[in-house]
């Protein structure tokens, strides 16, 4: 089995284009993970905004409702 020589292990360790892919990968990783928490988080207050507007309405109908009975 052949393996590569220490000096070529450690070129291609500090290869410069690779640590620019390197370091593009983690911002691009670490990009990826902001935007989906902040996805998550507008998902969720939507949801709760929606909710609150059906409980507000349905409120607002049954209050209605009752000045009708009256």
């Amino acid at each position: 089995m052949l393996t590569p020589s220490p000096h070529v292990v450690d070129h291609l360790r500090n290869d410069p284009v690779k640590q620019q892919l390197r370091g593009l990968d983690k911002e691009y990783r670490e990009t990826q993970v902001a935007l989906n928490q902040t996805q998550a988080s507008l998902t969720h207050t939507m949801r709760l905004t929606e909710m609150n507007y059906h409980r507000r309405r349905k409120a607002i109908l049954a209050n209605g409702h009752d000045h009708d009975a009256e």
